[in-house]
């Protein structure tokens, strides 16, 4: 085996070594015209890679046809059956002879088209793509007379002709065993209740700038959704994520030459930790766009910061021919004539919306008196300063007691801030600690002030940073641990010994607390209902799209439990976590840890840095927290000295 600069790469594994030697002899084949069928299986790949995109294509289809009401089924997470029934413009016996040809379509006809697309489809591709790995059938019909046509395929192939077939005016298509004929891109598909999630994660996204139509969706034999038409698309979106989730977004307007956008936005006063939606429909195309998504932050950030990331969802209304759409294989993705045009554009709309809801407000820039307001004009080309923070200081409605900053005691007789958010740390109070000891001999990461003994941070003085970071004083040096890091360690170890069966101290709810969730989000609270339980929840379905928590672990209150709640969720859905845990149950601990644990910004007395700090060297794995970021920093007394050149 030679070095990098000889003839020959080197290998690290005789594994490596095959694949590479099997990669070359595949290489000096002689080059060949591939068959239709590879080439149709590998256009289907690029467009069809799971269920949800097979009712992608057909729900947008029906969507580009003018339906006003569509019937979505799905059986056996998409595998065995989808069907997808509309009441849109039907299709003749001709069209529907062509429909299921690779690159036939009826929204484009030149090439100058592509340039000014106001459809969501427009390739042609879809239907060719998904007959080539189904077994699928069409029925339609362009009037009410009863009179349609059917047209069936399998892999590809015709099952025969175009035969007449009674059906009402509109398309039902039907596709069954879906990847029958490329067994091998079923095993990498999530579990049947992972599909069926990126299904309806899929759809709630997808129906939100539709209202005027009636979306149905059945799995299983049940409803998962029934969204009548509405007026608005904020009455859809309180369909799909709730009325009172809808009520508290902040609706900001505005216009310019070729465009016009409405956003819907978090409010700054009801922040969650994690967003539920950042969403963005240019022409009514769900679509991702970093460029949008940092314009709305960062007018958000004039209020309350950078550390904050707001819900939103963004309809953008611009001139076709300023926007390409053809550059992403399935459409998520556009490219704007103006990128620099459409954040300016986006940033002012939200931050003039923000503004005129919060009038109320004093609003004061970072580093000023709050009496010295000072106006921001944004320019329709300027770029904002990330720097420049705006923050909102809301007048006291309730005359406090006590002065702020001074300590009261809770309900339980803990000792909390008067303005530390509500929240406290306190471990599981069945919580095992680990006989591990740090020996100075042995240990010169970390070395205490004083002995080592059970409660060994509890007489060292604490500072909090920021309300973020913790300074601590070690012997040799000193220690920044990040709050919501170490805290996350904390609660993980503790949550994989309840993972492993010992089920979690709950305190009973005199009421129940009952939370409104999106079909998706109640998917994954009815997936883990045997995780959240050992972690102390008692979560029972109350109907619709609603739960009821009427047990929560002891050591959280109240008013935290909907909260940590929707953080969890928000984790799991959005696949956090998949990188770094494989197995189900590190997974919901990881989401539990990072939706309790204390965040950035909240205060903390010192009783609770210094337990925050025992608990935290008494795990396993102080160092790092679960996602492998570093809890704490080391600073020795030698580099601060050389950093004051003594």
């Amino acid at each position: 085996m030679q070095a990098c600069g000889g003839s020959s790469p080197p290998f690290r594994s005789d594994l490596t070594l095959k694949v590479f030697q099997h990669t070359r002899m595949q290489s000096i084949y002689p080059i060949e015209l591939l068959s239709q069928t590879v080439i149709e299986k590998i256009a289907a790949g690029e467009v069809i890679e799971r269920p949800a995109a097979v009712i992608k294509e057909l729900v947008e289809n029906s969507i580009d046809a003018g339906a006003t009401s569509l019937e979505i089924t799905v059986e056996d997470a998409g595998f065995s059956l989808i069907k997808v029934i509309d009441n849109g413009i039907g299709m003749s016996r001709r069209d529907l002879s062509k429909c299921m040809l690779r690159h036939a379509t009826s929204k484009i006809r030149t090439v100058d088209d592509l340039f000014s697309i106001g459809t969501l489809g427009f390739r042609g591709e879809a239907l060719g793509s998904i007959a080539a790995i189904s077994r699928m059938s069409i029925i339609s019909a362009l009037q009410d007379d009863g009179e349609g046509y059917l047209l069936s395929s399998e892999g590809g192939v015709f099952a025969g002709e175009v035969i007449p077939h009674p059906h009402r005016r509109g398309t039902t298509v039907t596709v069954k065993d879906l990847f029958f004929n490329i067994p091998a891109r079923k095993k990498f598909m999530k579990t049947h209740r992972g599909e069926h999630l990126a299904v309806i994660r899929m759809l709630e996204q997808l129906v939100v700038p539709f209202p005027s139509i009636h979306f149905t969706l059945h799995i299983d034999d049940r409803v998962i959704f029934n969204l009548p038409v509405v007026d608005r698309c904020i009455e859809r979106i309180a369909d799909v994520a709730g009325a009172q989730y809808a009520s508290a977004l902040i609706e900001c307007r505005g216009e310019r030459q070729h465009m016009d956008t409405v956003v819907y936005v978090s409010s700054p006063g009801r922040l969650q930790g994690r967003p539920r939606f950042q969403s963005l429909y240019v022409n009514l195309r769900r679509i991702d766009n970093d460029t949008v998504t940092y314009s709305v932050r960062e007018a958000f950030a004039r209020f309350l910061g950078h550390h904050h990331r707001p819900a939103f969802f963004c309809f953008l209304t611009i001139d076709p021919s300023c926007i390409d759409v053809n550059v992403h294989p399935t459409k998520q993705q556009i490219k704007f004539d103006n990128e620099r045009e459409i954040f300016s554009f986006l940033f002012s709309t939200v931050k003039n919306g923000i503004e005129a809801t919060m009038a109320g407000c004093k609003v004061f820039e970072k580093g000023s008196q709050p009496g010295e307001r000072q106006a921001t004009a944004i320019s329709g080309e300027e770029i904002p300063d990330p720097g420049l923070v705006r923050v909102p200081i809301v007048e006291e409605k309730v005359p406090r007691t006590e002065k702020e900053g001074t300590e009261t005691s809770d309900r339980s007789g803990r000792s909390r801030s008067a303005d530390d958010g509500g929240r406290t740390i306190l471990s599981f109070p069945d919580g095992r600690r680990v006989e591990k000891e740090v020996d100075p001999l042995q240990d010169t990461t970390i070395q205490l002030t004083g002995d080592v003994h059970e409660r060994m941070w509890d007489l060292i003085p604490c500072y909090q940073i920021h309300a973020t970071f913790i300074l601590a004083p070690i012997k040799n040096g000193i220690l920044l641990i990040d709050q919501h890091a170490a805290h996350e360690r904390i609660l993980f170890e503790q949550a994989m010994e309840k993972s492993a069966g010992i089920q979690t101290t709950s305190q009973q709810l005199l009421f129940p607390i009952v939370v409104e969730l999106t079909p998706s989000e109640k998917g994954i609270v009815e997936s883990g209902k045997e995780f959240f339980l050992r972690f102390g929840f008692e979560i029972a379905d109350f109907g619709g799209r609603t739960i009821s928590i009427s047990a929560i672990p002891a050591f959280i209150k109240d008013g935290m439990a909907e909260s940590i709640i929707r953080e969890m969720v928000s984790y799991l859905l959005q696949g956090r976590g998949r990188e770094h845990f494989s197995e189900p149950h590190k997974r919901f601990a990881a989401a539990f840890a990072c939706g309790a644990a204390i965040k950035a910004g909240q205060k903390l007395t010192q009783e609770e840095m210094n337990t925050l700090l025992n608990n935290l060297f008494s795990t396993q794995n102080p160092y790092i927290c679960p996602h492998g970021r570093p809890t704490l920093i080391r600073m020795s007394l030698d580099e601060l000295s050389r950093r004051f050149l003594r």
